[in-house]
């Protein structure tokens, strides 16, 4: 009689039993490494600053192209004290110092200057700037010059070496 109960109770184990997944030994789940590399990306995402005005200094120029002064609106950009900057027009008079100021009057001034050179086929404005000069003024100033002149085929930007 104990062996019908061995053969009864070994037939109730075998229904209990859940079959077994048979994996290949070479198979890896990289789903975490996955969710690891999105997490590390986001916060990356996250904590970094997009800023322009933090971006380093204007990269010396290797060639350049030679521009005619003649048939170009000419604004020359230095340092001032801390992250301003002191605009001059051609002939050496001072622009304000105030940037709202300075956004009037740098579209009157190339204004007046486009208007002289009607004559010639493009219409352009070069900025020379200093070496010392934040990359940030030198877009604002761009920005300004952008927005007020659609037709504006070009902005020429040179850098003096110290």
């Amino acid at each position: 009689m104990s062996t019908d109960l061995d053969d009864i109770i070994e037939e109730e184990e075998d229904d209990f039993v859940l079959p077994r997944k048979n994996r290949d030994d070479d198979e890896m789940d990289i789903t975490p490494m996955i969710d690891i590399t999105f997490l590390l990306l986001i916060f990356f995402v996250v904590c970094s600053t997009m800023d322009p005005t933090k971006i380093g200094t204007i990269p010396e120029a290797e060639n350049g192209l030679a521009i005619a002064a003649k048939n170009s609106a000419v604004i020359f950009i230095n340092p001032g004290s801390g992250d301003t900057v002191i605009l001059n027009k051609m002939d050496g008079s001072e622009f304000s110092r105030d940037e709202d100021a300075q956004a009037s009057e740098i579209i009157e001034y190339i204004t007046s200057e486009l208007e002289r050179s009607l004559g010639a086929s493009k219409q352009q404005v070069m900025l020379f700037g200093d070496a010392n000069v934040k990359v940030g003024q030198v877009t604002r100033i761009q920005k300004i010059i952008g927005d007020a002149f659609e037709d504006i085929d070009s902005t020429y930007i040179a850098v003096k070496e110290n």
